[in-house]
């Protein structure tokens, strides 16, 4: 009888314990928004911002928790290397190792496996602010955004500095007031001298021209 007490008394505290620790894991985990709020073109600044660490994650488009929620945001002006190789985007990583000047796939696919690490190291490392309008790429879940930090570059413009995106994809005003069209042709100023002092994927050798049969 004692025994079967015992053994009683020690399945009630493993149940407790699982409890408690279901309670701590749901207080903690990061839980994603239902839905991101619709867009109504203006900015607001997501609070209490980090980065979460999620296999989606590559240079240009982040998975992020807020204010106790969690959004995937999206670079607007940048668009860096895909990460891996697979047939679906073939013709996408063919067009970006033209972009660099003819670099091979392996290589093109290296250039985002360092963006990744760029990214997410200052996103971990580097206090930073983000700002969005809640506008959505495409169809996705995911929603554009600026990342700015403590020195006031954008993540953008640290990306074309470092050689490690092409400028390709969909712009914005600036909330500071700069015009689409210049803060584009700033970041065309910054990769100009990235590709001066062959930085980033600027850097690589490139693949020799074929020539043609006569």
């Amino acid at each position: 009888m004692k025994r079967r007490s015992n053994l009683s008394r020690n399945l009630w505290a493993m149940v407790w314990v699982i409890v408690v620790l279901l309670q701590v894991w749901d207080r903690y985990r990061d839980k994603p928004a239902p839905h991101a709020p619709e867009p109504d073109g203006h900015f607001v600044e997501l609070r209490h911002v980090r980065l979460i660490e999620d296999a989606g994650n590559d240079g240009d488009s982040f998975k992020i928790a807020h204010d106790g929620g969690a959004n995937v945001l999206r670079l607007y002006f940048v668009d860096c290397p895909e990460k891996r190789q697979y047939p679906l985007i073939n013709s996408r990583l063919k067009d970006q190792a033209g972009y660099f000047g003819g670099l091979s796939i392996p290589q093109t696919v290296n250039v985002g496996l360092e963006a990744k690490a760029f990214t997410e190291t200052l996103l971990r490392e580097r206090h930073f602010t983000i700002l969005t309008r809640w506008e959505r790429v495409y169809d996705s879940a995911r929603s554009y955004a600026l990342v700015f930090f403590d020195d006031g570059e954008e993540l953008s413009e640290k990306l074309v500095r470092a050689g490690l995106c092409r400028i390709h994809t969909k712009g914005t005003l600036m909330p500071d007031g700069r015009r689409e069209f210049d803060f584009e042709s700033h970041l065309r100023a910054l990769e100009r001298e990235a590709k001066a002092a062959q930085r980033g994927a600027w850097g690589k050798p490139k693949r020799a021209p074929s020539k043609s049969k006569p």
